[in-house]
């Protein structure tokens, strides 16, 4: 497209060279404005959800580094309509929100030049959930190799993600013991 408009304003065709720019600059910006409303509304749905735990007691863990295995984008159980409220597991970093019966898992990667956030999710521990956030089920967890290693199983995707948790293990093991053993149903 700049190649035929430079063309054009080369060839005396000053009007269609200035049109054309106009409309690439205001498609660019469309483009960009959409794609960051989006990320701002993953960001602003994770603002939304420690309103609603307030006055609840919780622990904030920031920066965790993490990897997430066995996850399929395209093993969802409805893909289509596009759902921007699905957690895609495609990140590297989480900040951690720990409740009595949750954990509020905010996914976040910079993967794509700037900081890119995933769409929130509460990983429940029984069947209880405090947020309006999509949910999810730990079934299993076991520590190995300096790592916490959690089953879920999101009820957007038909196969059970692992995620490894590499940083903040203590706060992490302490938290599974003692909330994941009052609930009975989660295994070590």
């Amino acid at each position: 497209m700049m190649t035929i408009l430079i063309y054009q304003g080369i060839h005396g065709n000053i009007g269609v060279a200035i049109a054309g720019t106009i409309f690439l600059t205001i498609g660019f910006l469309a483009i960009k404005i959409f794609i960051y409303g989006n990320s701002f509304k993953m960001y602003n749905s994770s603002g939304q959800a420690i309103k609603e735990l307030k006055g609840k007691k919780i622990e904030i863990l920031e920066n965790i580094g993490l990897y997430i295995r066995d996850f399929d984008l395209f093993d969802q159980r409805n893909s289509f309509p596009p759902n921007i409220q699905k957690t895609i597991y495609d990140f590297d970093q989480a900040d951690l929100i720990l409740t009595e019966h949750s954990m509020i898992l905010m996914g976040k990667s910079k993967n794509f030049g700037g900081e890119a956030y995933a769409y929130p999710v509460e990983i429940l521990i029984d069947k209880s959930g405090l947020t309006s956030l999509p949910k999810a089920q730990i079934k299993n967890w076991e520590e190995s190799n300096k790592r916490i290693n959690i089953l879920i199983e999101d009820y957007q995707y038909k196969k059970p993600i692992k995620i490894d948790f590499k940083d903040k293990i203590e706060e992490i093991k302490h938290w599974l013991t003692d909330f994941g053993s009052m609930a009975g149903n989660v295994v070590n």
